[in-house]
Formats: structure tokens, sequence, C-alpha cells
């Protein structure tokens, strides 16, 4: 029979100890991994109110807006949430079907094509809405906030958006 130390016994207790502890702090932890059908990053900011010391989407930040000016632009991402939130659930509803069409014994190109026609119209219903109420909050400001704005707009302008060259210097010649 062998003998086992007082020593490794809490080598092993501590070990133990700290496999189970990574798995259950993960699982402790709300902020981690988000679920499909979450709320949307809009919805998020307007569920957490306040964000920097401001309110609403980034851009706003720096802005130093009235308690009024603020409000207001709580009660316009407050009352677009639900709307997000439908149309960010379709949105997945759709990818899920296309990625099930993908896998399907009964794939077409069709219902493919429709099902992608559906998910642009989502993705379009969403910007329009982000845009309607972005026009909303730039009502709010005043003129001087959207000078101030407007100063910062050139150097957001100077970005590269999307996964074209747009903005880029071209690669160099071979």
């Amino acid at each position: 029979m062998t003998n086992i130390s007082p020593r490794h016994i809490k080598r092993f207790l501590a070990a133990a100890g700290l496999v189970l502890a990574i798995p259950l702090t993960a699982a402790a932890n709300p902020g981690g991994h988000r679920q499909p059908g979450d709320c949307s990053g809009m919805e998020a900011r307007a569920a957490l109110g306040k964000r920097g010391g401001e309110m609403g989407p980034h851009y706003l930040r720096g802005l130093n807006l009235s308690e009024a000016q603020r409000d207001k632009v709580f009660e316009i991402m407050h009352g677009q949430a639900p709307l997000m939130r439908d149309k960010a659930k379709a949105q997945q509803k759709v990818e899920d079907d296309l990625r099930k069409l993908a896998a399907a014994p009964d794939y077409s190109d069709a219902k493919a094509r429709a099902l992608g026609e559906a998910l642009g119209k989502s993705v379009a219903e969403m910007a329009l809405a982000r845009a309607k109420a972005d026009r909303q909050i730039l009502e709010i400001l005043t003129p001087e906030q959207r000078l101030q704005l407007a100063e910062r707009k050139p150097a957001d302008d100077a970005l590269p958006r999307g996964r074209g060259g747009e903005g880029r210097t071209p690669p160099p010649a071979r």
C-alpha cells in the first residue's frame, strides 16, 4: 500500500478547487457570451441608459447634453428598442433559415435567393430605423452641438468603410 502525504492531498485539493472554480466563474458571468436574439447594441445602450457619463449613441460623447436633451434621447432610444428587437429577431431567423437551407437536401437557388432578399430587406429596415433615430437625435441638438459634431465628422469620413477598398490606397503595382 502506498502512503499519500498530507502535502500531496493539499496540492490535489487546491488543483481540484481550481478546476471547479473556473467553469463556475464563467457560468456566473452575466456579461459573457451573448445568445442569438439578445438585444442589439442600440437596445443595450437604451437599456443601460448612460455610457461614459452620457446617454445614447457614441457620437454624442463630449457634447455636454442638457438633462432635457438626455431625456429626449432616452425617449427616442427607448421607443425604438421594441422595433429594433423585433427586426433583429426576424433577421436572426432568416439567417438561421439560410444556414439550414444550405445544409438541407432540398436546397435550391430560388429558395436561397428569396431568403437572401429577405435578409437584405431586414438589414435595410434596421439601417433606416437607425438613421431615423439619428435624425431625431440630431434635431434635439443645439446649433453649437451640431457644429461640434460636424467638426468631428471629417476625421470619421477618412476611415475606410465596409469590406471594399473605399478610402484605402491601392496596393503597389508589381
